[in-house]
């Protein structure tokens, strides 16, 4: 694999990343993130981009949200052999589960993840895009309330912050760190 680096990956990623206008609804300009998995080289580096942040923080827990939050939190459980713990739409997972609606640009939706008892120390939240912050505010929320997980612990990563829809600021508000590889500002 070509590694494409720090200074150019931000470029890159952009200059491969399709904007479908009006999708999924009118208004909204969708950034499909899973076309970058198209490029073996660009996917490598977004998944080291998440697992440089995973050296640096300690997180010894990954949470992924679903579904695209999946295709890079795989790698790196597998890379640092630690638990990933993936958080689905409703409907998708059988067990004990805890729960927790939430809005959407474009709606509303449930999220559920498996009720877990054990201690985790640091966490990383792993996904593709932060917008307006409802799908990792939930999750967050879930964590601390379903799981115990302190606010200060958690750790949202994602490669698109779409800045002017003020999603960090909702997570910030909570406590709760976001890092990410491009901001957006319109």
């Amino acid at each position: 694999m070509r590694w494409i680096g720090d200074t150019n990956l931000s470029t890159y990623v952009q200059n491969n990343l399709p904007v479908y206008k009006d999708w999924p609804k009118q208004g909204v300009n969708y950034l499909n993130t899973v076309d970058l998995c198209r490029d073996p080289d660009l996917f490598w580096s977004t998944v080291m981009w998440y697992a440089r942040i995973a050296d640096t923080t300690q997180s010894r827990t990954l949470f992924a949200a679903d579904a695209r939050g999946f295709l890079w939190a795989a790698p790196l459980a597998f890379k640092y052999q630690i638990p990933l713990h993936v958080v689905r739409k409703k409907g998708k997972m059988p067990g004990e589960l805890i729960s927790r609606e939430y809005d959407l640009e474009y709606g509303t939706d449930t999220l559920e993840i498996k009720k877990i008892n054990k201690p985790f120390g640091k966490v990383m939240i792993i996904d593709d895009v932060l917008a307006t912050g409802g799908t990792a505010e939930a999750i967050c929320k879930m964590l601390h309330e379903g799981l115990g997980i302190e606010y200060k612990d958690m750790l949202v990563t994602v490669l698109l912050n779409i800045k002017f829809l003020k999603g960090e600021d909702r997570l910030n508000e909570l406590g709760v760190s976001v890092l990410n590889l491009i901001d957006i500002h319109e």
